[in-house]
């Protein structure tokens, strides 16, 4: 079975999503000053996103935090229809 893999390319770092990706959101800590995190990890990378320290930002992060839930539904279902589409022809 193919591993996960990183790669670093001259628009950043890209990461191929295999089988075995968890999504998590942890919490850091019970205080104001320990907001939790979202955790993307798979063997073996690990990719955390945090909340600006500045909680008067939160409301951007929110904002951030949504298109990334949007996009992401936008490309699951790109994805599932292709590969529907796929399935289709080969039948």
């Amino acid at each position: 079975m193919k591993q996960d893999t990183a790669v670093m390319d001259g628009l950043g770092v890209r990461w191929a999503v295999g089988p075995g990706i968890e999504v998590t959101v942890e919490e850091t800590g019970p205080g104001q000053s320990s907001p939790p995190v979202l955790v993307l990890a798979g063997m073996p990378f690990v990719l955390t996103l945090v909340p600006p320290q500045d909680q008067e930002t939160w409301p951007a992060c929110v904002a951030f935090l949504r298109q990334l839930r949007d996009h992401a539904e936008e490309l699951a279902a790109l994805l599932e229809a292709r590969a529907g589409r796929r399935d289709s022809a080969q039948d």
